[in-house]
């Protein structure tokens, strides 16, 4: 719970705007005016955004950037000759600018680096996400320069390649310089997927050492359609339990343990859990069985499994195609869900379009308002009792044509591939959120 009593007496006594503050540690607090204004209390000192700030006529000659990835935080520095522009704020949204002694640099930066802010570069955050610096004058014209691999980007036009970064650094820089003498003031940092390739940044000498990522559970192959189900499971349970943040699946969940993992996930964590109750920790005790009789790869994961709902921190969703579980704000972010009864009306669908062929339709997989569902197509069904899987939303009026029996892939054959894919995809942007935490 946020001390608000705390903030106001940091803040001299001013009314407060009543959202969690960005930061929050004992010596340091990001939190907002009554106005919505970010304001920084660091070691006792009350910074507020300072328009004014002006280091002298002095060129940067060297900057700094440190971020917190998953809270979306920055730390930026610019050195102008003894005098030093420091900017905290939010990427992509307030700051605040003060200025400071050159030689107090070193130890601004060892500040935040005890705080968890993550060595950055100031162009790219980590290598798959580039910073986009934004510049305005009084009048409120902008433009924006990133450097992304060797390549630079000014506001919408198209990218300059340069023979190495360095040069384009250097030529990001010599633009940066030419648009302050045209009254261009920084205005905005935020962070934007990167199209080339860009170095990792590296800690500084002397930084602890990161601990290596857990290894992956050596897993066989499955070689029937309800082992795929079982391997699917078992991926999925290896990596909630060797990454431990930004994500969770709800299925593996102990909230004794794990309702501060939830929290730090989803931020409305009592409609979450509400919501989804009976899905919570049913896997804990679930494991592979021998398939009954003539028993389809969907029906067995849903009589052993019973759902999958794989819940991801919006800083985690790179190259995932993501959506709300149930279409709600609460429902949790997710790229994979598989509601046991589905939550799709079908019929109404049938109804809206005049097309009752839509009927032969089971919407087994979550995202059907952003066409990242899929719907069993039950018009045909394989001889192992398998119904083809088609993608799915609700624009759809048309059936596809009709698949042969011969051809349909099985639910958990598709089911294990998506997930291996997913998984793979997923683990490369959770550990950079880990590593960001470690920072």
């Amino acid at each position: 719970m946020t001390d608000w009593k705390r903030i106001e007496t940091l803040n001299g006594g001013g009314r407060l705007y009543h959202i969690d503050p960005p930061l929050d540690s004992e010596r340091e607090v990001w939190f907002y005016d009554e106005n919505a204004m970010l304001r920084v209390s660091s070691e006792g000192v009350l910074f507020t955004h300072d328009t004014r700030v002006d280091p002298g006529p002095a060129a940067v000659s060297a900057r700094f950037t440190l971020y917190q990835v998953r809270n979306q935080l920055f730390v930026d520095v610019e050195v102008r000759g003894d005098k030093a522009v420091v900017r905290r704020g939010v990427l992509n949204g307030r700051s605040v600018q003060s200025l400071a002694d050159a030689s107090e640099v070193e130890s601004l930066l060892a500040r935040y680096r005890a705080l968890r802010f993550s060595e950055g570069t100031p162009w790219n955050a980590t290598k798959t996400q580039v910073t986009v610096r934004e510049y305005r004058t009084e009048s409120s014209q902008g433009w924006t320069v990133r450097v992304d691999g060797s390549a630079v980007m000014e506001s919408m036009r198209e990218p300059v390649s340069l023979p190495s970064r360095e040069a384009a650094i250097a030529l990001a820089e010599e633009r940066i310089q030419a648009q302050e003498r045209e009254g261009f003031r920084s205005y905005l940092v935020e962070l934007m997927p990167a199209h080339f390739p860009n170095p990792d940044p590296k800690p500084v000498k002397g930084a602890p050492k990161k601990k290596a990522p857990a290894k992956k559970v050596p897993q066989a192959k499955p070689t029937t359609a309800h082992e795929a189900v079982d391997a699917a499971v078992a991926l999925l349970k290896d990596l909630h339990t060797r990454v431990p943040q930004g994500h969770f699946v709800t299925e593996c969940l102990d909230l004794e343990t794990e309702r501060a993992r939830v929290a730090s996930v989803e931020r409305h964590t009592d409609f979450f859990l509400d919501t989804h109750a009976g899905r919570v920790g049913r896997w804990r005790a679930a494991g592979p069985r021998a398939p009954e009789k003539n028993e389809s790869s969907w029906d067995y994961f849903v009589r052993v499994y019973g759902t999958l709902t794989w819940i991801l921190d919006d800083q985690a969703n790179a190259g995932l195609d993501m959506f709300y579980c149930g279409n709600v704000t609460g429902g949790g972010w997710s790229c994979l869900e598989l509601p046991e009864a589905g939550d799709y009306d079908i019929a109404d669908q049938a109804e809206a379009t005049g097309n009752e062929a839509l009927n032969q339709l089971h919407v087994f997989h979550g995202g059907w308002h952003t066409g990242c569902s899929w719907a069993f197509d039950q018009r045909v069904k394989s001889p192992a009792g398998e119904f083809a899987i088609i993608p799915f939303d609700d624009t759809l009026d048309e059936l596809p044509r009709r698949v042969k029996p011969e051809r349909i892939v099985p639910f958990g054959d598709w089911l294990y591939k998506r997930v291996v894919l997913l998984t793979r995809i997923a683990e490369r942007n959770l550990r950079e959120l880990e590593a960001d935490a470690q920072g």
